[in-house]
């Protein structure tokens, strides 16, 4: 009777202590995919062949791996509203290729040279809308850019 008990008590104890263990919550995995956010486009009202459009961006990568060594490596997408394809463009390491995995955050400025009037006014109006691709082939989600005037020289 007594190795009863005692094989009782040893259950209840066993099932208490059981029972009262937590699961570790686990950490969900970070999206993969960059986050970019719109902050600026310089200057609204331009002239064609003379002036250059600075746009600013903010961006966010869980893993790093933003831009690329490789020249021909084009991860930029950058479309002016009035055409019915984008251009893309190289983009540097936002990080230390070896630094991957690790989250990084920042601001990235694009110069570009090539707005001009495709009809036969003296002004046009056009928004230009980015993404960004990493180097695991993740696209970011899509911003536009406040409207830009380009007049005629």
């Amino acid at each position: 009777m007594r190795y009863n008990l005692l094989y009782i008590a040893l259950f209840l104890t066993g099932s208490i202590l059981l029972s009262s263990c937590k699961k570790k919550k686990e950490e969900p995995e970070p999206d993969p995919k960059p986050v970019i956010e719109f902050v600026s486009v310089s200057p609204t009202t331009m002239v064609q062949f003379q002036d250059s459009i600075v746009l600013k961006i903010k961006y966010k990568d869980a893993n790093g791996d933003l831009g690329d060594m490789d020249p021909d490596v084009r991860s930029l997408y950058v479309k002016d509203a009035r055409l019915s394809k984008a251009d893309y463009f190289h983009v540097k390491p936002l990080a230390p290729v070896s630094s991957e995995n690790i989250p990084i955050e920042g601001e990235l400025t694009i110069k570009l040279n090539t707005l001009f009037l495709l009809g036969t006014g003296n002004s046009e109006l056009t928004t230009l809308t980015i993404k960004l691709t990493d180097r695991a082939g993740n696209t970011s989600n899509e911003i536009t850019s406040s409207q830009i005037t380009i007049n005629k020289q």
